[in-house]
């Protein structure tokens, strides 16, 4: 299983860098051309998209890729699920789009602050909800079929030339905002017959009602969490936009943010992989104990790689960024260890594999409620500071009940007296290798020295503890 997940999972993530990757390279143009405020509308329109995206899938596309990939399914079946799910997702955005001109007037009202959203903008980025749906709906079968490469491709192809058409509006016609969904508008539905084309041999004009009920089945419950989910993820953002009455921080607050990304392209890369082996071997006697030494290479990996990204958060702000955002420093440490901590979904799959996905908005959601009651108390104390350690609060909490309640449906096997021992003493070193020159001003020599000498001296700790046995994770692979 581990050499299966480093093949699929190393391809998922060389497209994922090439992806997102070469999106980042974009944050020094978006720092410089776009104004604090710009960027803060960015922001909220995409918790506004994620948010229709949540609802009006219905997250059908989960139920998709969690029956296509089962062993022993017929073409045939796999047809009408894909088919199926796809046409339904066709018919719910068309819905939406409807919905959205109808309330146009109100949603722009309450998403703007100091600098109101055109309805130019509002109408592109309408435009490109429904099409970004599509695409994601079919990228999901591509991967959960495992077609990989043509995954990778797609993906990487359709943020290429999207990257490519956003400086040619921007830079060439100055559409501002609007030239960030101009181009999606354009790329999308040139993807979309790019993966169509790999697809045809899977989908055929079908809408089954039995395969519906199947889907929903198993996705509706979804739904709740996967808004629990944005309220997880995004409540601070409107916190603090209302609390603060500023789009101006929301852009701060995201920009740092958004490095995080670095971190989720390998954790996204390996989910997308190992989610579809996981259901193909799960009856497998040695799956739990493969599973098991997959996150403890996971959290060894994972937690010294953050741990390096946070020890240079400020420089990174430096050399990627405008003055404006450096204050984003303090926050990137919180945000760096909230999407490591997202990653444990990874092992959290025995709530999937036994269908009792009605179980996941339940936790979701009181993580949710949780997240809403620390912004709105944090705040107004810590500012921007308090809505970062709100959401990783929330996110701990949340990510830590699920492992546990998906424990009880399908047991990974792993040293637990061991990983707690790793994870108190990355504690024990997160804190002054991610604040150190906020504790204690040092010159810049001195505190990459000091900082380097940490994360060298918690690799140390990794390898005699065992807990990372580079001997061992070549020979599994060779």
């Amino acid at each position: 299983m581990l050499k299966e997940l480093i093949k699929e999972g190393g391809i998922y993530t060389i497209a994922n860098l090439l992806t997102k990757g070469v999106s980042l390279l974009l944050i020094p143009f978006y720092s410089d051309y776009f104004t604090t405020s710009e960027y803060g509308i960015l922001s909220v329109l995409g918790i506004a998209g994620a948010l229709t995206a949540a609802i009006f899938s219905f997250q059908i596309y989960q139920g998709v890729g969690r029956f296509i990939s089962e062993k022993g399914i017929t073409l045939k079946e796999q047809q009408r699920i894909g088919s199926s799910g796809l046409f339904f997702t066709l018919i719910s955005y068309a819905v939406f789009t409807v919905i959205a001109l109808f309330f146009k007037d109100q949603v722009i009202e309450y998403i703007s602050e100091e600098e109101r959203i055109q309805d130019s903008t509002y109408y592109w980025c309408l435009a490109t909800l429904g099409l970004n749906g599509i695409f994601y709906t079919l990228g999901v079968q591509l991967k959960f079929l495992r077609k990989t490469h043509v995954f990778s491709l797609t993906s990487f192809a359709h943020a290429l030339l999207n990257i490519l058409l956003i400086l040619i509006f921007a830079l060439g016609f100055d559409y501002r905002i609007d030239s960030i969904f101009m181009a999606s508008f354009i790329v999308s539905p040139l993807m979309i017959l790019v993966q169509v084309f790999y697809l045809k041999k899977y989908l055929v004009f079908y809408l089954g009602k039995a395969e519906l009920k199947k889907l929903f089945q198993y996705s509706i419950p979804l739904v709740p969490a996967a808004i629990a989910y944005l309220v997880l993820n995004f409540t601070d953002r409107l916190f603090i936009k209302d609390l603060n009455n500023s789009l101006g921080d929301v852009g701060i607050y995201d920009m740092g943010f958004k490095f995080s990304a670095i971190v989720s392209i390998i954790i996204f890369a390996f989910q997308s992989a190992l989610a579809p082996i996981i259901f193909e071997k799960y009856k497998d006697k040695e799956t739990p104990a493969e599973l098991g030494r997959i996150m403890r290479l996971f959290i060894g990996v994972g937690s010294l790689g953050i741990l390096t990204l946070s020890a240079f958060s400020y420089e990174t702000l430096y050399v990627f960024t405008q003055e404006q955002y450096f204050g984003a420093s303090v926050l990137m440490p919180l945000f760096y260890l909230s999407v490591f901590i997202t990653g444990l979904g990874l092992f959290s799959g025995g709530i999937h594999i036994q269908k009792k996905t009605h179980l996941i908005p339940i936790i979701v959601i009181t993580a949710g409620l949780i997240n809403v009651g620390l912004n709105f108390w944090l705040i107004p104390i810590l500012d921007l500071f308090g809505a970062a350690l709100a959401t990783l609060i929330s996110t701990l909490i949340n990510h830590v009940i699920l492992f546990g309640v998906s424990q009880k449906y399908y047991t990974i096997i792993y040293n637990r007296s061991k990983t707690l021992l790793v994870i108190g003493v990355f504690i024990i070193f997160y804190i002054p290798v991610s604040y150190l020159s906020d504790i204690y001003p040092l010159d810049l020599l001195s505190s990459i020295l000091i900082k380097g000498g940490l994360i060298l001296l918690y690799l140390f700790f990794l390898v005699k503890v065992n807990f990372l046995n580079f001997d061992q994770i070549r020979k599994r692979l060779f």
